[in-house]
Protein backbone atom coordinates (compact mmCIF):
# COMPACT_ATOMS: atom_id res chain seq x y z
CA UNK A 1 0.00 0.00 0.00
CA UNK A 2 1.54 3.23 -1.18
CA UNK A 3 1.54 6.87 0.63
CA UNK A 4 -1.53 8.50 -0.05
CA UNK A 5 -1.15 11.22 -2.58
CA UNK A 6 -1.31 14.92 -1.20
CA UNK A 7 -3.64 17.42 -2.35
CA UNK A 8 -1.79 19.52 -4.62
CA UNK A 9 -3.30 23.22 -5.22
CA UNK A 10 -2.64 25.00 -8.63
CA UNK A 11 0.18 26.78 -6.88
CA UNK A 12 1.75 23.64 -5.78
CA UNK A 13 1.76 21.80 -8.69
CA UNK A 14 3.55 24.78 -10.79
CA UNK A 15 6.15 24.87 -7.95
CA UNK A 16 6.31 20.68 -8.74
CA UNK A 17 6.96 21.79 -12.42
CA UNK A 18 9.24 24.43 -12.01
CA UNK A 19 11.81 22.19 -9.66
CA UNK A 20 11.12 19.31 -12.36
CA UNK A 21 12.53 22.46 -14.73
CA UNK A 22 15.45 22.94 -12.41
CA UNK A 23 16.29 19.39 -11.67
CA UNK A 24 16.32 18.38 -16.06
CA UNK A 25 18.41 21.32 -16.09
CA UNK A 26 21.23 20.70 -13.87
CA UNK A 27 23.14 18.28 -15.42
CA UNK A 28 26.16 18.12 -13.33
CA UNK A 29 27.72 19.58 -10.50
CA UNK A 30 30.39 19.32 -7.76
CA UNK A 31 29.59 20.50 -4.46
CA UNK A 32 30.99 20.06 -0.65
CA UNK A 33 28.68 18.22 1.77
CA UNK A 34 27.86 17.15 5.27
CA UNK A 35 26.53 14.46 6.07
CA UNK A 36 23.55 13.45 9.13
CA UNK A 37 21.49 10.80 10.11
CA UNK A 38 21.62 7.07 10.70
CA UNK A 39 24.76 6.17 8.65
CA UNK A 40 26.69 9.37 11.33
CA UNK A 41 28.19 12.16 10.67
CA UNK A 42 30.63 12.79 7.61
CA UNK A 43 31.97 15.31 5.00
CA UNK A 44 33.64 15.65 1.66
CA UNK A 45 32.63 16.23 -1.70
CA UNK A 46 29.57 14.85 -4.41
CA UNK A 47 29.78 15.34 -8.01
CA UNK A 48 26.52 14.71 -10.58
CA UNK A 49 26.81 14.24 -13.89
CA UNK A 50 23.05 13.06 -15.47
CA UNK A 51 22.39 10.74 -16.27
CA UNK A 52 23.45 7.67 -14.58
CA UNK A 53 26.38 9.09 -12.53
CA UNK A 54 27.10 10.01 -8.93
CA UNK A 55 30.26 10.18 -7.18
CA UNK A 56 30.26 11.17 -3.13
CA UNK A 57 33.98 10.82 -1.68
CA UNK A 58 34.14 11.29 2.23
CA UNK A 59 37.07 13.06 3.60
CA UNK A 60 39.63 10.61 5.74
CA UNK A 61 41.88 7.59 5.42
CA UNK A 62 39.14 5.60 7.06
CA UNK A 63 36.13 6.40 4.97
CA UNK A 64 33.79 5.84 2.56
CA UNK A 65 33.72 6.33 -1.37
CA UNK A 66 30.42 6.01 -3.54
CA UNK A 67 30.66 5.77 -7.34
CA UNK A 68 27.18 5.07 -9.16
CA UNK A 69 27.91 4.47 -12.85
CA UNK A 70 26.66 2.04 -15.25
CA UNK A 71 23.13 1.40 -13.33
CA UNK A 72 25.05 0.09 -10.44
CA UNK A 73 25.71 1.97 -7.09
CA UNK A 74 29.30 0.59 -5.60
CA UNK A 75 30.60 1.20 -2.17
CA UNK A 76 34.18 0.84 -1.02
CA UNK A 77 35.01 0.99 2.56
CA UNK A 78 38.67 2.43 2.71
CA UNK A 79 38.28 1.10 6.47
CA UNK A 80 38.37 -2.50 5.57
CA UNK A 81 38.98 -2.28 1.44
CA UNK A 82 35.94 -4.16 1.26
CA UNK A 83 33.39 -3.33 -1.46
CA UNK A 84 29.82 -3.68 -2.11
CA UNK A 85 27.53 -3.19 -4.76
CA UNK A 86 23.61 -3.02 -5.49
CA UNK A 87 21.68 -1.83 -9.05
CA UNK A 88 21.03 1.86 -9.24
CA UNK A 89 17.14 0.55 -9.82
CA UNK A 90 16.75 -0.61 -6.09
CA UNK A 91 17.74 2.65 -4.78
CA UNK A 92 15.95 6.07 -4.63
CA UNK A 93 18.78 7.80 -6.18
CA UNK A 94 17.98 6.65 -9.71
CA UNK A 95 14.86 9.31 -9.38
CA UNK A 96 17.65 11.93 -9.40
CA UNK A 97 19.80 10.43 -11.86
CA UNK A 98 17.54 9.69 -14.65
CA UNK A 99 17.79 10.93 -18.13
CA UNK A 100 14.79 13.17 -17.71
CA UNK A 101 13.20 13.93 -14.54
CA UNK A 102 9.72 13.63 -14.72
CA UNK A 103 7.97 14.65 -11.13
CA UNK A 104 4.80 12.82 -11.89
CA UNK A 105 4.15 9.40 -13.95
CA UNK A 106 6.87 6.91 -13.15
CA UNK A 107 7.61 9.58 -10.05
CA UNK A 108 5.46 10.80 -7.41
CA UNK A 109 5.51 13.62 -5.10
CA UNK A 110 4.46 12.58 -1.63
CA UNK A 111 4.44 15.70 0.13
CA UNK A 112 5.23 18.91 -0.62
CA UNK A 113 5.97 21.74 2.22
CA UNK A 114 6.84 25.32 1.89
CA UNK A 115 8.70 27.49 4.37
CA UNK A 116 10.92 30.52 5.19
CA UNK A 117 14.10 28.58 3.75
CA UNK A 118 12.03 27.51 0.34
CA UNK A 119 10.59 24.02 -0.75
CA UNK A 120 11.16 20.67 0.30
CA UNK A 121 9.63 18.02 -2.01
CA UNK A 122 9.16 14.30 -1.43
CA UNK A 123 9.26 12.10 -4.15
CA UNK A 124 9.16 8.11 -4.64
CA UNK A 125 8.84 5.80 -7.18
CA UNK A 126 5.70 5.33 -8.43
CA UNK A 127 5.32 1.57 -8.67
CA UNK A 128 7.79 0.61 -5.64
CA UNK A 129 7.08 3.19 -2.57
CA UNK A 130 8.86 0.43 -0.34
CA UNK A 131 12.11 1.22 -1.84
CA UNK A 132 12.47 4.15 -0.28
CA UNK A 133 11.95 8.44 -0.92
CA UNK A 134 14.36 11.54 -1.69
CA UNK A 135 13.99 14.74 -0.12
CA UNK A 136 14.62 17.90 -1.78
CA UNK A 137 15.48 20.80 0.13
CA UNK A 138 15.80 23.80 -2.28
CA UNK A 139 15.81 27.41 -2.00
CA UNK A 140 13.04 29.79 -3.57
CA UNK A 141 13.62 32.51 -6.35
CA UNK A 142 16.22 31.40 -7.57
CA UNK A 143 16.04 27.95 -7.09
CA UNK A 144 19.03 25.87 -5.72
CA UNK A 145 19.25 22.52 -4.43
CA UNK A 146 20.41 23.09 -0.60
CA UNK A 147 20.38 19.52 1.01
CA UNK A 148 19.00 15.69 -0.09
CA UNK A 149 17.76 13.29 2.60
CA UNK A 150 17.67 9.49 1.01
CA UNK A 151 15.42 7.11 3.05
CA UNK A 152 16.18 3.40 2.28
CA UNK A 153 13.54 0.65 2.05
CA UNK A 154 14.10 0.51 6.05
CA UNK A 155 13.17 3.98 6.50
CA UNK A 156 16.98 4.71 7.98
CA UNK A 157 17.75 8.32 6.50
CA UNK A 158 20.56 10.07 5.69
CA UNK A 159 21.07 13.81 4.54
CA UNK A 160 23.72 15.95 2.57
CA UNK A 161 24.06 19.39 2.94
CA UNK A 162 25.25 21.35 0.00
CA UNK A 163 27.53 23.91 -0.34
CA UNK A 164 29.83 25.59 -2.52
CA UNK A 165 28.29 24.13 -5.43
CA UNK A 166 30.01 24.52 -8.66
CA UNK A 167 27.55 23.87 -11.59
CA UNK A 168 30.27 23.80 -14.44
CA UNK A 169 32.69 21.36 -13.16
CA UNK A 170 35.38 19.54 -14.74
CA UNK A 171 34.15 15.82 -15.20
CA UNK A 172 36.73 12.95 -16.32
CA UNK A 173 35.52 9.52 -17.13
CA UNK A 174 37.67 7.91 -13.80
CA UNK A 175 35.95 10.73 -11.48
CA UNK A 176 33.12 7.53 -12.12
CA UNK A 177 35.03 4.48 -12.62
CA UNK A 178 34.28 1.72 -9.91
CA UNK A 179 36.11 1.43 -6.70
CA UNK A 180 38.50 -0.74 -6.53
CA UNK A 181 38.90 -3.10 -3.26
CA UNK A 182 41.70 -2.27 -1.76
CA UNK A 183 41.76 -5.10 1.23
CA UNK A 184 45.58 -6.62 1.54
Amino acid sequence: MGTPKPQLSAADENDIQRVGAYLNATTKFEAHFTQSGAFGMGAGLVWLDRPGHLRIDYEGPASRLMVISNGRVRILDRATGGTSTMPLSRTPLAILLAPDINLSGPVSVTALHHDLSGLQLTLQKTDQPGQGSLTLYLSDEPLHLNAVTVTDAYQRSLTLSLSEMNLNPVLTPDLFKPPAPTGS
